[in-house]
């Protein structure tokens, strides 16, 4: 039999697509609902920027799940004395440009991150740090104020910049022109559009299977859900219950799903007057939240209540903490109490992103609604995520404002001090007693005594009611069945780990 031309081209062009997806010829797109805020490391503390950033820089230590701790751009580390940390680094290494990585880099990033007049939203993590040596250029030791529990970089992102480059350097050309020892260097960013990102070809560590990597931002979940179904996006975040069934059963797209380290709340601006600023009103509209119901009714289930300001599986939360549950009479007693009978001359504004967390906009309009049933006018106000971000570490937003936070290791640590001492950047609560509590379990080495300064400081929060008390997400992803890759509890997107299929 012979094959006619056409069809000749036909059985070409089948045998072809059969054939396996070579990574040279893949970029794989990824779309979070918010762009970078910075291309800096060491300015942030946004996951969705460190999840851009984290494939150009590193950290000395990558977390891979609760308390435990693999090698990055250190090979090993261990306390020498009660308050010093030494680290050994690894060798060999270089930056993208040919800098070669050195001790000065660790010490010259943490400088940097502590130095008041760069403004780092990290700086009260190295607040304890208070000498760093560089005994030879593969050795860093950190001698903090009092012992600590755990190393700042053990307990949070903490990536590594060229001291170098960043000498040679004023601040705004480095949060635009990156040079970290990541897999991975910048082709281009365009604000809101895309940031690009190519293959180091000098990487330290093996090369990573997908050559081309672009993080595309898309905030509204709909048109984020149409990119990956056609093929414009091949990893989405957050995706709306709704869309569930849909993905699972596509015929290029799947589902996965994980129980996130971050818990969502909403946070009383208590620095700005208002009624926010009366502890019985901040409780009252606890009482007055049906957290359940808001669960089951916008995430479609897909969330955990959260009754204290610890997540359920970190170490420190207290299974006795006592949660605010729904009880309207509660609350409206409580109002009553503080001067404001049927919530009468409570009005409101509660701040959303739009696009950050999985129906954030939705999540707040539902809070609005259940406090409008106790008296209380609230009204949603949505911002650009940048901004908002902004204007939170600078004390500005209020009275209430939506806000997630999640930390690498699972540990209380990171989430009490992060955004709840009155200099964490974003705090807007100020209770001294909570502070010396906090303080005090980070600095105790016994693991008893600390899970008790725990208990007493969720007892603290829960009485004083910093925020309304929502719950830790289950985070929804979709990707394209071109790839396989896994998520993590933590957010992160590893884009080295990403593989074709």
């Amino acid at each position: 039999m012979r094959f006619r031309p056409i069809a000749l081209a036909v059985a070409l062009l089948v045998s072809l697509s059969a054939l396996p997806l070579r990574a040279a010829d893949l970029t794989v797109t990824i779309s979070q609902g918010v762009d970078a805020d910075t291309l800096s490391p060491i300015r942030t503390t946004n996951t969705p920027t460190f999840n851009v950033v984290g494939q150009i820089y590193e950290q000395l230590a990558v977390p891979e799940g609760p308390g435990n701790m693999s090698p990055g751009l250190a090979t090993s580390w261990k306390r020498i004395a009660p308050t010093v940390f030494e680290f050994k680094l690894r060798k060999n290494v270089k930056f993208s440009n040919g800098d070669p990585f050195t001790s000065d880099d660790v010490r010259f990033t943490v400088e940097k991150i502590k130095d008041p007049a760069y403004k780092s939203t990290q700086g009260p993590y190295y607040r304890e740090v208070v000498k760093i040596e560089t005994p030879d250029p593969y050795t860093v030791r950190f001698t903090t104020a009092t012992p600590q529990a755990l190393f700042p970089a053990l307990r949070q992102r903490s990536y590594i910049v060229d001291a170098k480059y960043w000498r040679a350097h004023d601040n705004g050309y480095l949060e635009e022109h990156p040079i970290g020892t990541g897999p991975y260097v910048l082709k281009s960013w365009r604000k809101d559009e895309a940031v690009e990102l190519e293959v180091n070809p000098n990487y330290w560590g093996p090369q990573p299977p997908i050559k081309h990597i672009v993080f595309k931002p898309i905030p509204d979940a709909a048109s984020r859900v149409a990119a990956l179904r056609t093929n414009e996006s091949d990893i989405i975040t957050n995706v709306p219950p709704q869309y569930v069934s849909t993905l699972v059963s596509g015929k290029t797209t799947e589902m996965a799903s994980v129980k996130s380290v971050r818990i969502l709340y909403i946070a009383f601006n208590t620095l700005q007057p208002g009624p926010q600023q009366n502890k019985l009103v901040r409780q009252a509209l606890n009482y007055a939240l049906d957290v359940p119901s808001i669960i089951k009714n916008v995430l479609g289930g897909r969330a955990y209540p959260v009754p204290s300001v610890i997540p359920t599986n970190f170490f420190g939360f207290d299974p006795h903490a006592a949660g605010y549950t729904h009880d309207v009479a509660k609350a409206k007693a409580l109002l009553a109490k503080a001067g404001y009978p049927d919530g009468k001359g409570i009005d409101l504004v509660l701040n959303s992103p739009n696009g950050r967390y999985n129906r954030d906009k939705e999540i707040c309009e539902a809070v609005a609604g259940q406090l409008a049933l106790v008296g209380v006018h609230v009204t949603v106000k949505t911002n650009e995520w940048t901004n908002y971000t902004t204007q939170i570490a600078k004390k500005q937003v209020g009275p209430m404002y939506m806000l997630g936070w999640g930390v690498i290791n699972y540990d209380a640590d990171g989430v009490v001090t992060g955004i709840l001492t009155a200099d964490a950047p974003n705090s807007a609560w100020v209770n001294p007693e909570f502070d010396k509590t906090v303080f005090a379990a980070r600095a105790e080495l016994d693991t008893t005594k600390r899970e008790a300064l725990y208990a007493k400081a969720q007892a603290i929060a829960h009485d004083d009611a910093p925020w309304l008390f929502l719950f830790q997400f289950e985070d929804l992803y979709a990707m394209s069945k071109r790839i396989t890759w896994q998520p993590r509890g933590d957010e992160s997107i590893v884009a080295k780990l990403i593989k074709p299929r």
